[in-house]
């Protein structure tokens, strides 16, 4: 409200001149005055929805709260081969339940797993309740699951298993029961590193049938147990990512392609493992983002009903620290045919949708903003509504935020906050009518096969490209700038960085994948991410959060989405520049 304030005495100063303005001063404070005790001070206890408010864009932007040059980042997925390794307990990064049998067991095939995982007989928390005989008819007669599988770098020494109930647990690859120290409950294992990781095999459990099963295991170095309860996350993780601004939840919330529906069925901080169904608990991100003071960004499950909506913002309204802002987004990227919400959304959205997902995507995000705001009532400010497009065609952006065919459009004035693009670069470099070029350069030692990439990254012209590099997006965030402001919107990055992979059979030559990965770690990234960040510092517009994507991951050729490859690498020219981006813009 003070840039309106101060457009309305600029307007006066305008009307009287010289001298006159002195002489009026007076009643012009008077008037001034007035109009701040009804236009300011009322609105502090004014519920009603700011979209509804016949004022400007402009005015409408601002009355949403104060808007920031800010960077944060996307969490890479949970799992049992990530490096992020969030959790002091590595249990709660574990593979989902692996069905086996012993190969002399009668009818067992003596493969790797059985792929019985719907036979398992599991509580409401995953944990396995009962174990067939080898006389039974499934196949499986124990059940497994790996930790740190493929992770080069993991702590080692002495772990400490923790877990209730009667029964057995083996343990292979990495790891060496102590017999000599371990009794029922509390297992002390030995863990030499290699690339293997640990394999936790039960082989037994609730013998006596008294109901008695093996649940709620951890497992942690040494050092943590007295503190694993109350620290709960990597001390080396927290490190890594405290320096931004907000932290994107949609891996770990297993956004796409997301079966969640019902709030009964969410993840609940009792699960075995958050690496599957339904990923993380809310209470879990939650305490990370009130422990570290980041902003939480949150993404719902695209076939969430209404009641999961509002219990879902009613637990964070209760949790979240207020002093934090909260981004909520309809799913991810519903836009997109190669995730199950785009198909879903098509078809089963609140208004037809024909071939594409565009507007019911917009009128679900009306949707979930509305009913988000309604349980923060007079503390609505706290959450920004983010409505996501595709970068790639403008013409989506007037779908979502306009949804015409609604009978309650437009869709941005449902209390919509912030529009939602992406920030990649890739040069084109791995689509596959350049795939022999490439090759080419490999191949000639006279060539500077990394001068050539950071060139053609930066401008396009080795490969003769438009578009897709650095250069580029400074007029793409512009025009998304001015298509945002017209509607009295935030612009914000919800994915950005580099895009370099191979696609389209590209990602399966070996040697070029190699090379992506190389370069990635080439000391000239930095420039390449300080152009990128530059570009949206620099655009015209209410630009605000850049979110990269994402924070930590062992590069494959999927990828090199991480801008550390693991949670124990000190520095990379990207995180570097991150870093160094985020201290300049303080």
């Amino acid at each position: 409200m003070k840039i309106i304030f101060g457009q309305n005495l600029r307007k006066i100063a305008e009307i009287i001149p010289g001298v006159m303005f002195l002489f009026f001063g007076l009643l012009s404070f008077v008037l001034i005055s007035s109009w701040i005790s009804k236009n300011i001070i009322n609105t502090s206890h004014n519920t009603t929805n700011l979209s509804q408010i016949d004022s400007p864009p402009m005015a409408i932007s601002q009355a949403r709260g104060s808007n920031q040059l800010a960077v944060g980042t996307n969490l890479n997925r949970i799992a049992d081969w990530s490096t992020q390794m969030p959790f002091i307990d590595a249990f709660k990064s574990s593979r989902k339940w692996i069905t086996q049998c012993q190969a002399k067991e009668p009818g067992c095939s003596g493969a790797w797993g059985t792929q019985e995982f719907d036979k398992l007989d599991l509580d409401e928390y995953g944990w396995v309740k009962s174990l067939p005989k080898p006389e039974d008819p499934p196949e499986y007669t124990r059940v497994g699951t790996l930790l740190f599988t493929g992770v080069e770098r993991y702590p080692t020494g002495k772990y400490v298993v923790l877990y209730e109930g009667e029964g057995k647990i083996e343990y292979k690859f990495d790891a060496r029961k102590d017999e000599t120290v371990s009794v029922p409950g509390r297992d002390v294992i030995d863990v030499t590193r290699s690339k293997k990781g640990i394999y936790l095999i039960i082989t037994e459990t609730d013998p006596r049938r008294t109901g008695n099963y093996i649940r709620n295991i951890r497992v942690l170095p040494a050092d943590y147990e007295a503190t694993y309860t109350t620290e709960l996350f990597n001390p080396k993780f927290l490190a890594k990512i405290n320096q931004f601004k907000a932290l994107r939840f949609m891996d770990w919330m297993k956004t796409n392609n997301s079966e969640q529906k019902e709030w009964r069925n969410r993840p609940t901080v009792n699960k075995a493992s958050y690496a599957y169904g339904g990923g993380a608990p809310i209470e879990i991100m939650v305490e990370l983002t009130n422990r570290l003071q980041v902003d939480p960004w949150f993404n719902m499950p695209h076939q969430a009903t209404d009641e999961y909506l509002t219990n879902f913002a009613r637990l964070v309204k209760e949790t979240v620290d207020p002093n934090l802002t909260i981004y909520v987004e309809y799913s991810n990227e519903v836009w997109n045919p190669q995730f199950k919400q785009f198909h879903w959304v098509r078809d089963n959205g609140p208004i037809p949708g024909g071939k594409t997902s565009f507007q019911p995507l917009g009128v679900r995000t009306s949707q979930m903003c509305d009913i988000w705001k309604g349980v923060f009532g007079k503390e609505s400010h706290r959450v920004k509504c983010v409505m996501g497009t595709q970068t790639a065609n403008p013409w989506v952006a007037g779908q979502v935020l306009n949804c015409d065919r609604w009978s309650e459009a437009p869709c941005y004035e449902h209390g919509i906050d912030a529009l939602a693009i992406t920030g990649y670069f890739s040069g084109r470099l791995g689509k596959r009518e350049h795939e022999q070029t490439i090759m080419g350069w490999l191949n000639d030692p006279t060539i500077d096969e990394f001068a050539m990439a950071m060139t053609q990254l930066k401008d396009g012209t080795v490969l003769a490209t438009e578009g897709d590099n650095t250069s580029d997006l400074l007029e793409r965030f512009t025009k998304y700038s001015e298509i945002a402001r017209e509607k009295g919107l935030e612009l914000v990055v919800y994915e950005g960085g580099s895009h370099v992979v191979g696609i389209r059979g590209v990602e399966n030559n070996q040697k070029i994948t190699e090379f992506f990965i190389e370069l990635h770690r080439r000391p000239e990234f930095y420039d390449r991410y300080m152009e990128m960040l530059n570009a949206w510092k620099n655009t015209p517009g209410n630009r605000t959060l850049f979110m990269h994507f994402s924070d930590i991951g062992r590069p494959s050729k999927w990828g090199s989405w991480g801008a550390l490859e693991s949670v124990y690498q000190q520095s990379s020219p990207r995180s570097d520049a991150l870093m160094d981006f985020i201290q300049q813009n303080n």
